[in-house]
């Protein structure tokens, strides 16, 4: 818990930010791959991978995505294959990932944007969340579901590493 004094010296901080980028995207496939792709991994690799979708499909649309992943099967080849036919690289676990993010939207009848955006606006991590996006290589935690949420113009905060750090320097202790 931060002490009153706390808060007050974080909110000095924050009044004195500039207004940071705008991370909204309006696209249902871009969150979807971006979802799937921009977490623990090099920004260049990731712009890569979505310049090599873009102009190798561009398909804008849930029906068309899957049409794609549903030509490879859902093994450790043909995740690898289907990573190389998306994104022109070898994230074949990214793929699998993908997958599964798309079965688990399916499931709850989400297979656009709008449908995307009304879900995300009203769900609840630990509830709806929590433990039901995941494969054994990745799943959605805490930060990137923040993260896809910010996308989708929730106004929210994507808990990481430069938040707590930003905290602790402007309450002078550590927090967690």
């Amino acid at each position: 818990m931060l002490s009153q004094r706390e808060i007050q010296k974080l909110r000095t901080k924050c009044n004195q930010l500039g207004d940071g980028p705008d991370y909204r995207v309006n696209d249902y496939v871009t969150n979807l791959l971006n979802t799937v792709l921009d977490f623990q991994m090099n920004v260049g690799t990731v712009a890569s991978a979505m310049d090599h979708y873009e102009n190798t499909h561009g398909y804008r649309t849930h029906k068309k995505l899957m049409e794609i992943i549903n030509r490879y099967p859902n093994t450790k080849k043909g995740n690898l294959e289907l990573a190389n036919d998306l994104w022109g690289n070898n994230h074949w676990s990214r793929a699998k990932f993908l997958r599964k993010l798309m079965k688990e939207f399916e499931s709850r009848g989400i297979k656009g944007q709008q449908s995307l955006k009304r879900w995300i606006t009203n769900a609840d991590f630990e509830k709806d969340i929590k433990g039901k996006f995941k494969t054994k290589e990745h799943s959605i935690g805490i930060a990137l579901f923040q993260w896809l949420r910010l996308r989708l113009g929730v106004d929210t905060v994507k808990p990481d590493v430069h938040i707590v750090n930003f905290v602790a320097d402007s309450i002078d202790r550590k927090v967690t």
